[in-house]
């Protein structure tokens, strides 16, 4: 799941001009801060520098953070909701749910990094399909 979601703060950061794939850097030292809690990188040590195509390529946590809290809860949240996340797909089966998306009354800034690269998030396979 985690993998599957960076790809809408992705689509967002893109749409919203808000990052160039191969100009913008990152610098992955193994993890980053929000709010208190450290977030951590899958790779012990991080990534070191890197572009912004090369934090998709390495699937870099503290890199999807960065474009999260970037692009801010409101814009992150609308994709989110336009992808259709958070409520039923209107396909016949018995049972679908709607999935866990925060409320985005009460989102701060550790909810936001956390959601930006999938954490927090539970969507069913149905949508990632539709």
């Amino acid at each position: 799941m985690v993998v599957t979601f960076k790809i809408i703060t992705l689509a967002a950061s893109l749409e919203e001009n808000i990052v160039d794939l191969e100009k913008d850097t990152f610098f992955d030292g193994g993890g980053i801060t929000v709010s208190g809690a450290t977030l951590h990188c899958w790779k012990a040590g991080g990534h070191g520098a890197e572009t912004y195509l090369e934090v998709v390529e390495n699937s870099c946590n503290p890199g999807f953070v960065n474009l999260g809290l970037k692009l801010g809860k409101e814009t992150l949240f609308s994709y989110i909701d336009k992808f259709g996340f958070g409520k039923k797909t209107g396909i016949d089966l018995n049972g679908e749910a709607s999935g866990i998306i925060f409320d985005i009354d009460k989102i701060g800034d550790l909810e936001l990094a956390t959601t930006a690269f999938g954490q927090g998030v539970s969507v069913t396979p149905i949508h990632l399909t539709v």
